[in-house]
């Protein structure tokens, strides 16, 4: 309920594994302000939120630019963001990408897009 009363999601951070507070706010479509202590960069790239350096100018800023859009405009990122959510961590989505990763394993398929190797 506090989402849906909400028109930004903030979540100042030094270190986050994912943020499940994340892509709980995108689903219920609001834009959200991370720092690059969680792995959010996607949020800039899909234009539903601001992924910003860790500190207290960079929030400040972008906190700034968010409140001084419009609603209908902070709406559509929450549109946006409620969509990648839905394309990118649904169940379906989730069983699809566990599917790819095992047939990979066992050598009947290429490496999948969900997989991502450094070297």
């Amino acid at each position: 309920e506090l989402y849906r009363q909400s028109d930004l999601f903030v979540l100042p951070t030094y270190s986050e594994n994912f943020g499940i507070v994340i892509a709980e706010a995108l689903t219920s479509g609001i834009p959200v302000i991370t720092t690059k202590g969680a792995p959010w960069k996607e949020l800039k790239i899909q234009r539903c939120g601001w992924w910003v350096d860790i500190g207290v100018d960079p929030l400040e800023k972008a906190i700034s630019e968010a409140v001084s859009l419009s609603v209908e405009e902070r709406q559509n990122m929450g549109k946006r963001g409620r969509k990648f959510v839905e394309q990118n961590y649904s169940w379906a989505q989730i069983s699809k990408s566990m599917s790819s990763v095992y047939a990979w394993m066992l050598g009947t398929a290429i490496l999948p897009d969900c997989v991502v190797i450094d070297q």
